[in-house]
């Protein structure tokens, strides 16, 4: 859990803003008591419901790290990084599992934590490969499903891979005749068009 942070009040300090443990032990006392009239039910409600908002802070931030980090592999050309960047993969994808564990409430708001982290994690992406001169073209829309951020066994750069193979199949059935494949090419089509076959000799008029 994040450090609590002390909200700025403008009335008189109470103990919840000048010592943050003595205020939780002081509650747990009355609570354990049960003297809620005499509880800070004020701070106590703010403070539970920003412990759910951090869970959400938390997975929103994992997710964020397993998005860029994905790109990366996905689109940087370099190969001296990419078991780090695997690494830190495996390592945010736990630490949201283990938070979906602990709030599985939060399952059903993953896809919209998706579509907010994809952004900023593009840009960070881009600025961070930038830095070390590469700038490829990267995707408008999240290329990842939630289900591949999430899956252990996901990594893009077979996506990547199958598309390069796509690519080279396509060049290959595009490619003009007479470059490489033995078929004529342009000159000497006007060859055999300009002049008239002698055997295996053109002889241009």
């Amino acid at each position: 859990m994040a450090p609590h942070t002390v909200k700025k009040s403008t009335g008189p300090r109470t103990l919840h803003d000048r010592d943050f443990h003595a205020w939780t032990r002081q509650q747990a006392a009355l609570l354990r008591a049960g003297r809620l009239a005499d509880a800070d039910l004020e701070h106590l409600i703010e403070e539970v419901e920003d412990m759910g908002n951090e869970q959400t802070y938390a997975v929103r931030s994992h997710l964020h790290q397993v998005v860029m980090h994905l790109l990366k592999l996905r689109c940087s050309p370099a190969d001296g990084p990419r078991r780090g960047w695997k690494n830190e993969v495996r390592n945010h994808r736990t630490e949201i599992e283990a938070r979906l564990d602990g709030s599985p409430s939060l399952r059903p708001h993953l896809d919209a934590l998706l579509a907010k982290v994809w952004p900023r994690a593009r840009r960070q992406a881009a600025a961070q490969m930038a830095d070390h001169g590469e700038r490829p073209e990267l995707p408008r829309e999240c290329p990842f499903t939630l289900a591949q951020a999430l899956d252990d066994d996901h990594w893009p750069e077979r996506a990547r891979e199958d598309a390069i193979l796509v690519a080279t199949e396509k060049a290959k059935a595009g490619r003009r005749p007479g470059r490489s494949d033995g078929a004529p090419g342009r000159g000497e089509a006007a060859e055999r068009t300009s002049g008239r076959r002698v055997g295996r000799r053109v002889i241009v008029p």
